[in-house]
């Protein structure tokens, strides 16, 4: 991990946080966050969202989802520490694992109820108030869930997969006393967050900061000599095209880097200026159907 931290940056005896990818679509990779560049890409975007949306304060939280070395472990007790809240009760996975079980198959149903049956015991035993969890094991979680425990729930952050509209408007019918926030992101550039929460027509996330940088571009052609037809073509306002981000930070330099997923160019919308943001979201980004088959889709 050496590679991913400048020794200029070493002799500032600065604290990093490393971490990999899930490996969806290939071997996972791996990065490192300066501490204050952590705090910049993972939290300081959901506290600022959560006090704009009333995210419920200093209520225990579950955390279902893999721990180290996924970032998001990491993230969890940070976001939880700095709403007020104790060190967040939770439920490990291990999505590489659940992702070689095939998709129906009974190892995978096996895996899953695993974990939801994990996550009833903490559930029946606290009074949890505020769920992080990824929206499969919701799925099977809600399932299993009283009238109590539903409306005993404050607050749900998604993460780990995407997400579409209907499936949160569902899960806002389910939790109705609940303030509900999904973020997009991943472990190399970290997450940007929706804005509102109200019914979905749409989901759409925002930068609010300048460390990330997002842009929507037409797929890439070949040349005659099977070279790609570089640089790709921006999308214009309103147009779906492949999801183009650069990372920013001063310890990482990501530019360029062609996501697995494809979104809707956007304005910022007003509530989104309200809260300094000014740049370009993303409307319902989701996997590149073309890519669909090599992706290794599971729980996270």
């Amino acid at each position: 991990i050496q590679a991913f931290i400048p020794k200029a940056l070493h002799k500032q005896r600065s604290r990093f946080i490393v971490a990999e990818t899930a490996g969806t679509n290939g071997e996972p990779c791996g990065t490192a966050y300066r501490d204050d560049e952590f705090q910049a890409a993972f939290i300081d975007p959901f506290l600022c969202v959560a006090s704009a949306t009333r995210f419920p304060k200093g209520e225990p939280w579950l955390w279902v989802g893999p721990s180290g070395p996924h970032i998001i472990g990491k993230v969890v007790r940070e976001l939880a520490r700095q709403t007020g809240s104790m060190d967040p009760f939770s439920v490990d996975f291990d999505p590489r694992w659940a992702k070689r079980l095939a998709d129906g198959s009974m190892g995978r149903k096996r895996y899953l109820d695993h974990v939801v049956q994990q996550a009833l015991c903490v559930m029946r035993r606290e009074e949890i108030g505020v769920l992080f969890i990824t929206p499969p094991a919701l799925s099977a979680l809600i399932l299993q869930l009283n009238d109590h425990q539903r409306e005993t729930i404050h607050g749900i952050h998604y993460g780990g997969m995407s997400l579409n509209p209907e499936a949160v408007n569902h899960f806002r019918t389910v939790f109705p006393n609940a303030v509900h926030l999904a973020g997009y992101g991943n472990t190399l550039f970290g997450v940007v967050m929706e804005i509102e929460d109200r019914h979905r027509e749409a989901m759409d996330y925002y930068p609010l900061g300048d460390r990330v940088a997002f842009h929507i571009v037409e797929e890439l052609g070949t040349e005659k000599d099977g070279a790609p037809n570089w640089p790709p073509r921006i999308c214009r306002q309103g147009q779906t095209g492949r999801v183009m981000f650069h990372r920013l930070d001063e310890s990482c330099l990501l530019v360029n880097v062609m996501e697995r997923d494809q979104a809707e160019r956007i304005v910022p919308s007003p509530p989104t200026r309200a809260l300094g943001g000014h740049a370009d979201g993303l409307r319902n980004p989701r996997p590149l159907a073309a890519l669909n088959d090599q992706l290794q889709h599971g729980i996270y």
